[in-house]
């Protein structure tokens, strides 16, 4: 049977990023380990990804194989479908 001890049962009280109390943010998201992370560092973090982060496209994570424009993924050597090597740019 599953035992849960004390301080299994405790909710987090704090943001484990900037230490701000559950009744200073607007919501707090609990995590393993009596980790949590509050609203405003969840915006935080989405401002600075959309600062740096570049979209992911299909042109940077897969190549058209050159003779049947089958698409793999960037870390094949050849094409799964024909067989063909692709050409690995330094």
């Amino acid at each position: 049977m599953w035992q849960v001890n004390g301080d299994e049962q405790q909710a987090a009280e704090t943001c484990s990023f900037c230490g701000k109390h559950r009744d200073q943010v607007g919501w707090l998201v609990e995590g393993p380990s009596q980790t949590a992370i509050c609203n405003e560092c969840v915006d935080l973090y989405r401002e600075h990804l959309a600062k740096v982060a570049q979209p992911i496209t299909s042109e940077k994570i897969s190549l058209a194989c050159a003779n049947c424009g089958v698409r793999v993924p960037v870390s094949h050597h050849y094409c799964y479908n024909c067989g063909t090597k692709f050409v690995q740019e330094a």
